[in-house]
Order: structure tokens, then sequence, then C-alpha cells
């Protein structure tokens, strides 16, 4: 009798088991597929995030480099003619007989001269044709230059290698980066120093800029930027990001600051 009532519910048992079976399977494959639908959406969402933020940055960056070349054509065409007013002026005839006030007048005259040259050097720095025009190189050293001229900052330069050229473009960025890291050292560094090493390499090339100031906590400088507050680094990190370069901030209190650009070459 046990042994006809096994025979019969055999094949129930073999297919009640099968159809647990079953079940069991598509319910880790449904759980699979939702999981991996969901990775994969998380994944689409991070991505369209971040071409929407490089979109924006670059965006930003247009809209930036549009403001400083009207800044520039200003200072060239309107106010670099009044500082030339100030000079003949200050040359008239009436002044010069003027005895007791010459040395103001030849004070005011090298002031004068001072102004002009320095608002024709920030022109060039602030127009993105002449950048383009002249390379990245040539114009990270003119800015150097106007550092020096303030005889407040030292700078020590060196390029090796073979020189080549980035997309113009890229040019921009990178050299709207440097500034940043020269407005950081001049705003904040209470340096002395600057050292920029440029070294050309096969397929990329290294930028390094090294101040002897008074340095800061990194940690803290990160913990800032990652806020809702930009601060300088965190721009120079997204500009970064739409060149593909990486960027290296190292710095002790006390030791200064040296900051790593590493850009690779368009093929």
């Amino acid at each position: 009798m046990y042994s006809q009532l096994l025979q019969i519910n055999t094949p129930t048992i073999i297919v009640s088991t099968l159809l647990q079976v079953s079940i069991g399977g598509l319910l880790i494959f449904f759980v699979l597929y939702y999981q991996r639908r969901r990775y994969r959406h998380k994944q689409e969402m991070l991505q369209l995030k971040e071409a929407f933020n490089q979109n924006l940055m670059q965006s930003k960056l247009e809209i930036q480099e549009q403001t400083l070349n009207h800044i520039s054509r200003e200072l060239h065409d309107n106010i670099s003619p009044l500082i030339s007013i100030i000079q003949i002026n200050l040359g008239a005839p009436g002044l010069k007989k003027n005895q007791a006030i010459q040395p103001e007048i030849t004070e005011l005259k090298v002031n004068t001269n001072q102004l002009m040259a320095e608002l024709k050097s920030l022109s060039v720095t602030l127009n993105t044709d002449h950048i383009m025009h002249i390379g990245f190189a040539e114009a990270l050293w003119f800015e150097l230059d106007r550092l020096e001229r303030t005889k407040v900052f030292k700078t020590i330069r060196t390029i090796t290698g073979e020189k080549f050229r980035l997309r113009p473009e890229n040019e921009i960025i990178l050299f709207r980066m440097c500034q940043e890291i020269l407005n950081n050292i001049v705003k904040h560094a209470n340096a002395n120093n600057i050292t920029v090493e440029l070294n050309y390499e096969p397929g990329k090339y290294h930028l390094v800029i090294t101040d002897d100031g008074i340095g800061f906590n990194t940690a803290e400088i990160d913990a800032a930027a990652s806020g809702k507050n930009s601060t300088g680094l965190r721009n120079i990190q997204s500009r970064a990001m739409l060149i593909n370069a990486q960027v290296n901030v190292s710095s002790t209190p006390g030791k200064g600051t040296t900051t790593n650009i590493t850009v690779l070459q368009e093929p």
C-alpha cells in the first residue's frame, strides 16, 4: 500500500520540486536582473552628471574668457589712452618751469610709466587670442615676469625636453590654472621665491610650481573644497578634468607648497 502511494506521489513530488526550483531560479534571475539594471542606471546617471558638470564648467570658462577679452580691450582702448594723456600733461612747459615741484613731477612720471607698463602686461595676460598665438610656455613666462617686476618675488625657471604645443583651447585652460596657482601664492603663501619647472617628455609633460611660503594643511583644504563653497584648488581641479590633466598639491605648514601638473599630448 505504501509502495503504491509512493509510486503515485513520486511524479507529483518531482513536478512540485521542479516548480519550486524553477520559481526560485526565476526569482534569483529577476533579482539579479533588477540589481544589474539598477547598477547600470546608476552608472548612466553618474556619467550624465559628469558630462553635465563638464559642459557647465566649459560654458563658465567660455563666458570667463569672453569677459577677460572684453576687459583686455577696455584696458587697451580706453584706459591706456588716458594714461598717455596724463604723461603728456606731466611734460607740459608750465610744469617744467616750476622747479619747486620737479621732484614730485619726476616721481609721478615714473609711477605713470610703471602703471602703463603694468596695464599693457595685464592686457596681454587677459587676451585669449594673444595667449593662443604665443603659446602656453611664453605666456607663463610673461606672467612670471609680471610677478618679478613687483620686487616681491624672485622666480627660477627651467625647461627641459623637446617643446611641443597642446591644442590652443587646452593651453588657455592650462594657463588659467597656472594663473590661479600663482594668484594663490601671491594672496596666501607669503612667499619670496617661486620655482617653475616645465619638463617635456614623449607624449606628455610635467609642470611643477613650488613656493617657499608658509604652506598649509592639505587635509583641511581638501575638506573645504568638498563643501559647497568653491575654492581656488577646486577650480584648478575642475579645469584639469576638461583637459585630462592630473593635479597633485603637496604642502606642509612652514615648508611651502608644490603643485604638480601632468598633461598628456593629444594624439
